[in-house]
């Protein structure tokens, strides 16, 4: 009778040393979870804004008066003029 509940009590309290070790397992991975849902978060709302501002900057660039004075000074160009252009027949 003695050995049994001396067994009993040895295997409930490592019963429950098991069950507050997975416990601790558990928040730990739930916290290492968050942490890296939190980090992803952080990147993707980082890549929304550089999104954002390469594409306000390819519609600066699309502008056609932006064009225009990028080809005229820059590339030294000039537009022509109806007296410079000439029919070939």
């Amino acid at each position: 009778m003695y050995l049994r509940k001396k067994t009993f009590i040895i295997l409930f309290i490592a019963g429950h040393v098991v069950f507050i070790f997975l416990q601790i397992y558990n928040r730990t991975q739930y916290i290492q979870q968050t942490y890296t849902k939190q980090t992803h978060e952080k990147k993707y709302s980082t890549l929304c804004k550089e999104k954002q501002k390469l594409t306000q900057q390819l519609y600066a660039l699309k502008d056609p008066t932006t064009i225009k004075q990028f080809a005229q000074g820059t590339l030294h160009m000039h537009s022509n003029r109806l007296k410079q252009v000439k029919k070939i027949t």
